[in-house]
């Protein structure tokens, strides 16, 4: 790291992005990688979204983890930045805490720090940090640090942990399933893309036309997915908005519990080339004007029941579009109003999945 900054004039906001960004790439994390960063992640596990079971008792468990950093479906960490003003007492701990072990986290480790100090905890133990230390002694820690949450670690642990391919999925389950019918509900779309504006993804319905779950020869767990293509959609190439996704998970086995379900993660990263052809009803295939880029990141969070894997899905998709030259905003325009370089949306949705053992 730099040298000490002024922390007296430093806000929150100062440490996210100054120190805490900079040292999450540090240990090889980027956005829209298969080390992820996400930032402010919302919580939003509803009572009867994933079955809990006093609805009427419990509160919702809600909030925002300043950084979520994804080693897509091998695990994750979490951070959560005060400002130097602050001190790293219980209380910031127990709230980090409560980010960490939400069942749409389920991170294995969380770092607390105000960028004077950082407290690096194990989610399952909150007598003691696992590590501890300043800004000025960051560098002396560096290697200890990247032991536990670089890419790599997070990888090792996972592989190391995991049962071999032929052992049982989870309670109940055989070492192979089919997906044999389901569907997916797509739900509160929100973002800045004038393409997706009103987009009939938000509300719509699709049947789970088939697929497989199995352990990987990595030891992973892989949920390959096949559904209704939803032909009211605008279609990028030949495989864009694909009717079959794998979604991975590391996880041991799969959960049967709702308070403690599963999450499997899909992470799809590409580049469009202008000219690339697209299918816009109506018109047919058409070439683009422009080329753009585009990550596109999906959790299904979830538990059997029933021969059912049931549960909640967020969707997050970001859209680069600052090669658009300027003539081709102007002409769509008037349709679309402003272009901006850089899109986002995100989403929810539901799913039901019927599975049998693959025999």
């Amino acid at each position: 790291m730099e040298k000490t900054p002024d922390f007296a004039t430093m806000t929150e906001t100062d440490v996210r992005e100054h120190i805490v960004r900079p040292f999450i790439e540090r240990l090889g994390y980027r956005f829209g990688t298969d080390a992820n960063i996400r930032t402010e992640v919302p919580l939003r596990y509803g009572k009867a979204f994933l079955g809990r079971k006093n609805p009427n008792k419990d509160p919702d468990l809600v909030g925002r983890a300043d950084y979520v950093c994804d080693v897509i479906s091998y695990g994750r960490w979490v951070v959560e930045v005060k400002s130097p003003r602050e001190p790293l007492t219980q209380e910031v701990v127990e709230q980090a805490h409560t980010y960490a072990a939400h069942p749409e986290i389920a991170a294995s480790h969380f770092l607390v720090t105000n960028g004077r100090g950082f407290k690096l905890y194990q989610t399952s133990r909150l007598e003691s940090p696992v590590l501890a230390w300043s800004f000025e002694d960051t560098e002396d820690n560096f290697l200890r640090i990247r032991n536990f949450l670089d890419p790599d670690a997070f990888q090792s642990r996972a592989k190391a942990n995991l049962p071999d391919p032929g052992n049982p999925l989870g309670k109940g389950l055989s070492s192979r399933l089919r997906v044999i019918s389901g569907e997916i509900s797509y739900e509160d779309l929100k973002g800045n893309d004038p393409f997706l504006r009103g987009s009939p993804i938000d509300g719509l319905r699709l049947p789970v036309l088939g697929g497989s779950v199995y352990r990987t020869e990595d030891k992973r767990i892989l949920g390959h997915i096949e559904i209704s293509k939803p032909a009211p959609l605008i279609t990028i190439g030949e495989h864009e908005l694909s009717d079959a996704f794998d979604f991975f998970s590391a996880s041991e086995f799969i959960s049967d519990d709702p308070e403690h379900p599963t999450i499997f993660q899909n992470l799809v990263s590409k580049v469009q080339p202008a000219g690339k052809q697209i299918n816009i009803p109506g018109l047919g295939r058409v070439p683009t004007q422009f080329g753009f880029s585009y990550t596109a990141f999906t959790e299904a969070i979830g538990y059997v029941a029933g021969g059912m894997f049931v549960g909640m899905m967020r969707l997050l998709c970001d859209i680069d579009y600052s090669k658009m030259g300027s003539q081709v905003r102007q002409a769509l325009a008037p349709r679309l109003g402003t272009i901006p370089d850089r899109s986002r949306t995100t989403g929810t949705g539901r799913f039901r999945v019927s599975l049998l053992p693959d025999l």
